[in-house]
């Protein structure tokens, strides 16, 4: 399997934006409800293809330790009040932590609900992104991430079947928008449902709108590579790497 993973640069950047953030820090309601209210069609926000945004990605090779996810979250947003919650600024999502930000880092104060779904309250315009914390120091992690019913890499319809991004032992992972490049995401920009990227892709349905789906994977540990044909020791320079003898 093919998975898109940060480069050194990119990881350093967000940790530079992640130092000052409190990672546990929540506020809690007495009663949640069962469930996030109906919500009205003039209140309905989805997600535009927004500016371009720096964001460098190398592809590698990676397994899933069990075809199921570790844990799922399905997070819904408008623009309507906040309802009745248990308020928290983050998702557990097995070892990693999740928070939707703006683009300043801010957290949004998210609703959760007794059936384990989530909603939060959004401007028509505004800029956000996906933060995710690895608690673990030693299990990597894959997060697959749809909003509005497509897949953030991809651009095609979600699916736990669809590659996602690995975030390291300790690390984090910032999803800024819609991958364009292997350099560049599409700034994720909520927007009436008419203007958002569902409603202008061919993979997307304007009926969709207004939804963040995640999914994380625990990866399995890499093995060692078979065994090459080596040169003649003294034509070597250095010591070769551990391999896998037939």
């Amino acid at each position: 399997m093919k998975i898109k993973c940060g480069l050194a640069l990119l990881a350093s950047l967000v940790l530079v934006s992640g130092c000052s953030q409190k990672i546990s820090s929540s506020r809690v309601a007495a009663d949640p409800a069962a469930a996030p209210a109906p919500v009205a069609q003039e209140h309905k926000l989805g997600t535009a293809w927004g500016e371009d945004v720096y964001s460098k990605v190398t592809t590698v090779d990676a397994k899933r330790m069990h075809s199921s996810p570790d844990s799922v979250a399905k997070v819904l947003y408008s623009a309507a009040a906040s309802n009745n919650g248990q308020y928290t600024n983050e998702i557990v999502l097995s070892s990693v932590r999740m928070r939707v930000q703006t683009e300043n880092n801010r957290d949004f104060a998210l609703n959760r609900y007794k059936n384990g779904e989530f909603s939060f309250s959004a401007n028509d315009g505004e800029r956000y992104q996906l933060f995710f914390y690895n608690t673990s120091p030693s299990k990597t992690y894959e997060v697959v991430t749809a909003v509005d019913g497509l897949d953030v890499i991809s651009g095609r319809s979600g699916s736990l079947r669809n590659s996602g991004y690995l975030v390291s032992p300790k690390g984090t992972l910032v999803i800024e928008g819609f991958r364009k490049s292997d350099s560049s995401v599409a700034a994720f920009r909520f927007a009436k449902p008419d203007d958002s990227y569902a409603a202008s892709s061919l993979a997307g349905e304007k009926e969709n709108v207004g939804v963040i789906g995640v999914a994380v994977y625990e990866m399995a540990l890499p093995g060692l590579p078979d065994c090459q044909p080596q040169a003649f020791p003294g034509d070597a320079k250095y010591a070769p790497a551990p391999c896998k003898k037939p």
